[in-house]
């Protein structure tokens, strides 16, 4: 009896070191995702709704500028876009997902300061923000990422033909490697947007360092 309360005790304590998933998208970087809802999937393949998704947003962007790209054309931009992404959280009933990728610094490059990685938030946000979006609403603040030495958060508020959405990023710094995660809600699901901030706040990065 004893050891049947010590087992549910441990369970309610430590829910999330049993259901965490956890990546390992380079040799020594361990990605660790939280738990969340069912309808939600992980994984370092990009899904085939995604990858439609950038297709579409491609086309549009061409049509704006008087191109017409081939599909064939479309499809491979699209993949190499999404290529450089290394982990994909994703719903594929309501399309919101969470995009994470990493770059790691140059052998004798120096560690950015918080003041660089502020600024590249600032950068990304500008570079995220798509000629088609209108009552575009934007804020920044520092944010805190297990694992990481610094990190800044921006927020994006949007309208696109009609539809609000919302996309949020975080660019920072976890020793040896700048990461960028993207989040993209389209208010389909009042859940998606809990999820993503949970995501986003109980994500864990840890790095080994090489013997």
């Amino acid at each position: 009896m004893k050891k049947i309360l010590f087992l549910l005790t441990v369970l309610l304590v430590f829910p999330l070191v049993v259901s965490a998933q956890q990546f390992e998208p380079r040799p020594g970087l361990k990605v660790i995702l939280p738990k969340v809802s069912d309808d939600w999937q992980a994984g370092t393949e990009a899904p085939a709704d995604l990858l439609e998704h950038m297709i579409e947003h491609l086309r549009e962007d061409a049509a704006r500028n008087g191109q017409s790209p081939t599909e064939e054309q479309l499809r491979r931009a699209a993949q190499q876009r999404l290529a450089t992404n290394e982990l994909f959280v994703f719903n594929p009933e309501t399309g919101a997902h969470l995009l994470i990728s990493f770059s790691e610094l140059e052998k004798d490059e120096a560690p950015p300061s918080m003041r660089a990685i502020e600024l590249s938030a600032r950068y990304a946000a500008d570079g995220v923000v798509d000629e088609g979006w209108e009552n575009v609403k934007v804020r920044q603040d520092s944010a805190q990422i297990d694992g990481a030495r610094s990190a800044q958060r921006f927020e994006i508020d949007y309208s696109h033909e009609g539809k609000d959405s919302r996309f949020v990023g975080v660019v920072g710094f976890a020793a040896p490697y700048w990461f960028w995660l993207y989040a993209n809600d389209h208010l389909a699901d009042p859940e998606d947007r809990q999820v993503i901030e949970t995501l986003l706040s109980d994500i864990r990065l840890q790095v080994e360092r090489p013997n």
